[in-house]
């Protein structure tokens, strides 16, 4: 039949689908389209839209007896020899709506027809028809059902001929996936079904006899793909190997056995990157990365997860395969690290620290694995990269000091730090350690002119400081060595580093025996930057702060690119004391009683006046009579977001090398003095820009380390109410890009590490905080709203960061509301148990005030209504807690604004399983246990439009025979049942159930939710 008269049909056909519902009720009507079907006729039409139109039914079908004849119709289809491609491709949709929640019993009766006939159609590339096959084959594959009983299914497709027929489409969708997106779009389908069938082995191997059949030819595909150039391939496929490394029998499996050295030999290269924009067009994971991803962003999380599975492939294999993952660490060490470092990229540089660190971490961690022996070989390998290191210093500069470095050096350093475990043992290296960072950082460098020696010395200062703080004990016996590498060092160094060396002498001054020692040693460390910040001429004013960064003025580009400018100077200086300030703050270790604490503390009091100052400059040049004053030149600019912060937010980034890589890179350069060679106005501003985002970050953070080292003695000072609630001075105006870090770095902790007694100092913080979060939070998400004016708007860029921005905000007031309910230690998991969880000391205590309480209930109220899921999930324990826990003190008010909300929410989220169970839950606590007290709850429940009145009026019923709250306490599937019957008629329950069904199975919690 011509194409036209097919299309007409088609176009028949979609206004059947419109009617179809209908008709739901014809009892007819689904046996007619079976026997349409079934019925041998010449009209091929016939049979294609009565498939379709069974497809279309499948996808809202309840009468589970209705199943059966239609699936045996479509199998009757599908096994019949047609020659038109139309009905076998009608066949294959109409199927697909059914394989994934079909009842095992019934689609055990044709699955092994099902599968051979899809296999078949694995290599009829017309009309698609190869695609839909293996898309189908997945839904097969990846079922979610009772696990003893799904083993036929995955028997059937590791038979010889469904196996052999994959196998060989993945071989040939291979061959060309690198030139045809098609090819390689179907090369992702069958990949997705092999993956699927692995995860799904896993599952039932328990219940298989003996492994099924092509498990080897099974693992030596997978093999192939562990190391396809495609990010993609290799992520799926690693997680399947992953999986089979963390399952005891399969893991023991001879076959699988056989492929372990092959596959962990690999592993560093599956781990390679490999993908950077700057790769050549003609590099294959560029071009595959080009079809699979819209951004760096999306690209780079595809990275993390391929590293991901791939570190646990190592912890996994650790205790059985050692030797095999040492065999790789050395031969990589011994024949490319030192033999040919010139050669080794960044990228393979970062791969193989982490894969050295992963190994010997966790070859540390196992005491079996780690005998003297092996300890030996490590310290061998740590000799052999030392020696390398010493050799090229010493061969760059011959007898005398060097002057030079290679680029490569920062590579080896982070190798040879991956083996400093051996300390441990071996405590004497720590001596020659120290003798090579040394050498490195007296090496000159006028003005940070030299990049590479710049970023090369910030290295050594970090493996300095990690080597003080992470081997206490081994450092012991050479603190004076460290001491006098400190002072030797440091006219070496620039203004940046000599701050960060101050956070190494911190960290040594927790050697100190005695608190007096200790105090000594700190304000001899400390004492530079403490006197530059108590008479910085910064933050006196906001006047004193644009004048004195120079934000009131041109900026002098001459002198700027000699280092000559005076506020170029002043600002140095100020980052570099207040680095060094957050540095000692973050390293030392503060004792628990007030009385020697003290004693630390008075040795920074005499700053914490500036830093509240430095924190009203940062807030209040936000507001307009203020960011007016800045010189034109830099303008406005200065307070938005950065090129790095930007990229994070927007979705719409391309994966060509773009304009913001280039400006990043210019931006460090010109940090470490590079002024040379085209800095304009534009680029000083991007200095500024980040200037301000550096400052604020260090006050934030500052802030918040103050109240957390010193609880016992900051809010006990005179004015500490006033100077905490200061620090909210021009929140109206701080944007949210902002606002989100004052809330983790300073209010969070401010709040969080109150000793129960000085609550009282923190009232008017939480009170004032929480009513401008709820404020802010209905304002910004309402603005959002308005601009998406229709379902097929297109958001511009700008709307896209906004409301990445409002996500993460709405996030970080979820984060702060349970750190201050629940404590910083609290995770979901621990919401599952079916114990009460502990309220915070500070919490309960605060809690007892109306004003904090009406405060902290109604940013719960506005959280769980926010349009983030995420940030609904996460702040849903509080919210249950404070039900639970105050219950007897909520007005009617607030008990009716609690419930609406909490309906908004489920309504919200209904496709959302995540969202939808604990929202359930919700629903049924605040019902049973306020609705004794206040019938109008009754009321909000009927004025839903879904309920059903008999359902309402059974769920009212039964919550009001209970006792008392305490009985309300069922398991949360029975409060789930209930409130989602109540709720919701049985098409919603329908829709629902679709919805789970589409939902990633593979989720932890969605597991626990089913």
């Amino acid at each position: 039949m011509c194409f036209k008269k097919h299309l007409e049909l088609k176009l028949g056909l979609q206004l059947l689908r419109n009617v179809l519902l209908l008709f739901l009720q014809w009892p007819e009507l689904i046996d007619r389209l079976n026997a349409n079907v079934t019925t041998k006729s010449d009209n091929p039409l016939l049979k294609e839209s009565s498939l379709e139109a069974l497809g279309y039914i499948c996808q809202d079908l309840t009468d589970k007896q209705k199943v059966a004849p239609v699936l045996a119709a479509i199998v009757y289809a599908l096994k019949t020899e047609e020659t038109s491609v139309f009905v076998s491709l009608a066949a294959t949709k109409a199927l697909s709506e059914i394989v994934e929640w079909v009842v095992t019993r019934t689609l055990e009766e044709h699955v092994d027809a099902i599968v051979d006939v899809l296999c078949a159609y694995l290599q009829t590339a017309e009309m698609n028809l190869y695609e839909e096959a293996a898309k189908c084959l997945y839904k097969i594959a990846s079922r979610k059902c009772a696990k003893s009983i799904e083993t036929p299914i995955v028997v059937s497709l590791f038979r010889d001929a469904p196996m052999q027929r994959i196998l060989t489409a993945a071989n040939l969708a291979a061959a060309d996936s690198s030139t045809s997106c098609e090819h390689y779009k179907y090369l992702k389908a069958l990949l997705d079904l092999l993956c699927a069938l692995g995860i799904h082995l896993s599952e039932v191997w328990t219940y298989v006899m003996k492994p099924p059949p092509n498990f080897s030819l099974y693992i030596s595909a997978l093999s192939a793909f562990f190391v396809h150039p495609s990010i993609y391939i290799r992520a799926e496929t690693a997680q399947v190997i992953a999986t089979f490394c963390s399952n005891e029998k399969i893991s023991s499996n001879e076959d699988f056995l056989k492929y372990i050295p092959q596959l962990l030999k690999v592993l560093p290269r599956t781990m390679s990157k490999s993908c950077s924009p700057t790769i050549g067009q003609e590099d294959l994971t560029f071009q595959y990365s080009r079809m699979d991803y819209e951004n760096k962003e999306d690209l780079q999380r595809e990275y993390l997860r391929i590293r991901e599975y791939c570190l646990r492939i190592i912890r996994e294999t650790m205790p059985n395969h050692f030797d095999k993952l040492f065999e790789v660490v050395n031969d990589w060490v011994v024949n490319r690290c030192v033999v040919q470092p010139q050669e080794v990229t960044s990228d393979e540089w970062e791969l193989m620290k982490r894969f050295l660190t992963a190994v010997i971490t966790g070859s540390y961690q196992n005491e079996l694995l780690t005998t003297l022996e092996v300890r030996k070989k490590y310290l061998q390998l740590f000799d052999v990269i030392f020696n390398c290191c010493l050799n090229i210093l010493n061969n760059s500069s011959g007898t005398t000091a060097p002057t030079t470095l290679p680029n490569f050096m920062n590579g080896l350093l982070s190798t040879l730090s991956s083996f400093f475990q051996i300390f441990e043992n071996f405590g004497d290296r720590i001596l020659n350690v120290l003798d090579l960072l040394k050498l490195i950082l007296l090496i000159n460098n006028e003005n940070n002119l030299n990049v590479e020696i710049t970023a090369t010395k910030r290295h050594c200062i970090a493996l300095l400081l990690k080597i003080v703080s992470v081997f206490p004990e081994q450092v012991k016996p050479y603190a004076r060595n460290v001491f006098d590498l400190v002072g030797q060092v440091s006219n070496n160094v620039s203004m940046m580093q000599r701050s960060n060396l101050v956070h190494v002498l911190a960290s040594l001054s927790n050697l100190a025996s005695t608190v007096e020692e200790k105090t000594l040693f700190l304000r001899n460390a400390i004492s530079y930057d403490i006197n530059y910040i108590e008479t910085e001429p910064f933050s006196a004013s906001m006047e004193n702060f644009l004048n004195n960064t120079g934000l009131s003025f041109a900026p002098d580009l001459k002198a700027i690119a000699s280092q000559s400018c005076p506020y170029y100077l002043s600002r140095l200086n100020l980052k570099a004391s207040l680095t060094a300030l957050e540095g000692v703050l973050n390293q030392v270790e503060v004792p628990n009683n007030e009385s020697s604490s003290a004693n630390i503390f008075n040795l920074f009091f005499t700053v914490l006046p500036k830093i509240f100052q430095f924190c009203r400059c940062l807030t209040s040049i936000y507001m307009p009579e203020y960011s007016s004053k800045v010189h034109p030149i830099y303008g406005l600019s200065i307070l938005e977001m950065v090129p790095s912060e930007r990229q994070t937010l927007v979705s719409s980034i391309t994966l060509e090398q773009d304009s913001n890589g280039a400006d990043s890179k210019k931006f460090e350069e010109f940090e470490v003095g590079q002024f040379s060679n085209g800095y304009g106005n534009q680029e000083i501003a991007m200095f500024m820009r980040k200037f301000i985002v550096e400052i604020s970050d260090l006050i934030q953070s500052i802030l918040g380390l103050f109240f957390f080292k010193f609880p016992l003695n900051i809010y006990s000072i005179n004015n500490s109410t006033e100077l905490i609630t200061g620090t909210l001075y021009a929140i109206d105006n701080v944007p949210n890009f902002r606002l989100r870090f004052w809330l983790r770095r300073a209010w969070s902790r401010i709040i969080t590490s109150c000793p129960e007694q000085y609550s009282n100092t923190i009232i008017p913080l939480v009170t004032r905080l929480s009513f401008h979060l709820q404020k802010r939070l209905v304002e910004q998400w309402l603005l959002i709203k308005q601009t998406q004016t229709t379902d097929e708007y297109e958001p511009t860029e700008e709307e896209l960061i906004a409301e990445s921005t409002m996500s993460l905000l709405t996030r970080e007031c979820s984060y702060f509301i349970v750190h201050f309910i629940l404590g910083e230690t609290f995770s979901l998991k621990s919401a599952r148990r079916d114990i009460p969880l502990p309220i915070t000391l500070i919490s309960r205590k605060l809690m007892e005030n109306e004003n904090v309480r009406l405060a902290i209930i109604g940013l719960l109220a506005r959280l769980i209504t926010c349009p983030d899921s995420q940030a609904v999930v996460k702040c849903m324990p509080a919210v249950t807690v404070i039900v639970h826990e105050y219950f007897s003190t909520f007005n009617e008010h607030t008990s009716i604004e609690l419930l609406v909300q909490s309906i908004k929410s489920l309504q919200m989220f209904s496709n959302d399983e995540l969202a939808t169970g604990p929202l359930l839950v919700l629903i049924y606590d605040i019902y049973s246990y306020l609705r004794p007290k206040y019938p109008s709850l009754l009321e909000v429940i009927k004025q839903v439009p879904t309920c059903l009145p008999e359902n309402i009026s059974t769920f009212d019923t039964r919550i009001m025979s209970m006792l008392q709250p305490e009985d309300a306490k069922n398991f949360d599937k029975i409060k789930k049942d209930l409130v989602r019957k109540a709720l919701t008629s049985t098409k919603s329950r329908l829709h629902y159930r679709k919805a789970s069904s589409e939902t990633n199975g593979g989720d932890e919690e969605l597991k626990e939710m089913e």
